[in-house]
């Protein structure tokens, strides 16, 4: 069993994998981003790559309506405000750019 990233738990409702709906230009998403939150503070954060799939994985907590994120192999932390949308749709918010992602079933 994986040894959990964090002690603090994630709200229920983040749990579980979304893919990227749309986002602004300006954060350079690539199409077909999805990610999937795991108990314990892990992330995988999966992208195309020339066809193949690449899953990075990343550890995350939460602090009130903060996601902060970290990558362990390459320290590259990140802190967005997130919210769940209408329509069960996660949204990360930049400084203003915003990310849209929709729950896979």
């Amino acid at each position: 069993m994986t040894q959990p990233a964090f002690d603090d738990p994630a709200p229920l409702w983040l749990l579980g994998h979304w893919r990227l709906l749309r986002s602004d230009p300006s954060l350079d998403f690539g199409p077909g981003v999805r990610m999937e939150f795991q108990r314990g503070g892990h992330l995988r954060y999966i992208l195309s790559v020339d066809g193949r799939e690449l899953v990075v994985p990343l550890v995350y907590r939460t602090t009130g309506d903060l996601l902060e994120t970290d990558n362990p192999a390459a320290s590259h932390m990140m802190s967005t405000r997130f919210t769940l949308g209408a329509g069960d749709m996660l949204i990360l918010d930049f400084a203003g750019a915003q990310a849209i992602f929709i729950r896979e079933r």
